[in-house]
């Protein structure tokens, strides 16, 4: 098991709430990761939006992204059922 803080996103689809963080960036602590969500704060909301059209179509409203703990077995390249903890939301809202 190993662990990285990433950035997590929370939608509400179909009255559903689903979770979903980011492998491809990851951070040594919460700091790191709020200070380049700040500085980029545009650029992740955008980024989030197009995922979520693309996964969901437009049925997908953000409701919560920020930074999290998350620990996961890294024997598959894409590790499955992540614990998620230590969430601190960065932005919080109805859509984007």
């Amino acid at each position: 098991m190993k662990w990285a803080i990433v950035l997590y996103s929370i939608f509400v689809i179909n009255g559903e709430p689903v979770e979903h963080i980011t492998w491809q960036l990851t951070f040594p602590h919460h700091e790191k990761c709020e200070q380049f969500y700040t500085e980029n704060r545009e650029q992740i909301l955008q980024g989030v939006n197009v995922f979520s059209e693309r996964k969901y179509g437009t049925s997908a409203v953000l409701k919560e992204l920020g930074c999290a703990h998350a620990v996961a077995d890294f024997d598959t390249e894409i590790p499955e059922n992540p614990i998620i903890t230590l969430r601190l939301p960065l932005w919080q809202g109805t859509s984007i």
